[in-house]
């Protein structure tokens, strides 16, 4: 879209053609999940990739026509995206999102001010929406420091263990490189309540199901098999959270 910025347009011409450039670029067989909404917040674009991937067309958002189960989800979501908006709206800043859904899919929500550049005028958003991705920063050093983690050697198999409610959250948490206390005090802040010395009998328990002779092993294996990519439901809500995508490194 960068014809665009050199172009002397008022905003209703600039607007209408950043639409027109979008339907080009997003309704072309592609996947990606795009909306674009005016300067009043309304929603006035969605791409191909939204349609399909939420089971809705421009005019059952805008017309109301939706099933009952529907209407509730989204007009919770539509109050809280409002908010949002509004900020960006008044700002004038990208700000990025975590989205949880009613089935505890997690999407990463970017959304940016559409500005005229002839009129430095608000003229919309657009939001861009993608799976969302939890890393694993332990793998990523060790690749970064070119060491032989043995995470490589050890064969993948998603979701091998059926782990209980209590077991995801302790070996996600741990996975994550919190110590047993930390643990302790994470879970009973969220309204988990259990002891340091519990977590480490869960730990040990963890040991005997992924077959781990020590507790760096169970890392390694749980890395392997995909578990620091299952973020427990224990620790969801559904709904719309602001995102800061900064990385701090220390020291």
């Amino acid at each position: 879209m960068d014809i665009l910025q050199k172009n002397n347009m008022a905003d209703e011409n600039f607007f209408k053609t950043y639409c027109e450039s979008a339907k080009v670029l997003y309704n072309s067989g592609e996947k990606e999940k795009v909306l674009i909404k005016n300067k009043n917040l309304e929603i006035v674009y969605i791409s191909i990739g939204y349609e399909d991937t939420y089971g809705v067309t421009l005019e059952s958002l805008t017309g109301g026509k939706l099933s009952e189960e529907k209407k509730i989800i989204y007009e919770k979501e539509r109050i809280t995206a409002l908010e949002q908006d509004k900020i960006i709206r008044d700002t004038r800043q990208a700000r990025e999102f975590i989205f949880i859904d009613a089935y505890y899919h997690i999407s990463h929500v970017y959304k940016r001010p559409i500005i005229n550049p002839a009129t430095n005028n608000f003229v919309g958003i657009f939001v861009y929406i993608h799976n969302y991705v939890h890393p694993n920063l332990l793998k990523l050093i060790y690749k970064i420091n070119g060491v032989n983690s043995g995470l490589s050697n050890i064969k993948t198999e998603s979701l091998k263990y059926k782990l209980t409610k209590k077991q995801n959250m302790i070996l996600f948490l741990y996975l994550n490189r919190f110590s047993n206390s930390e643990i302790s005090e994470i879970m009973t802040t969220l309204g988990h309540k259990i002891s340091k010395a519990r977590v480490n009998d869960h730990l040990e328990n963890l040991k005997l199901i992924f077959h781990a002779r020590s507790k760096n092993e169970l890392i390694e294996k749980a890395v392997a098999l995909n578990y620091h990519l299952l973020i427990p439901r224990a620790f969801l809500k559904s709904g719309s959270y602001e995102f800061d995508s900064n990385m701090i490194i220390s020291g």
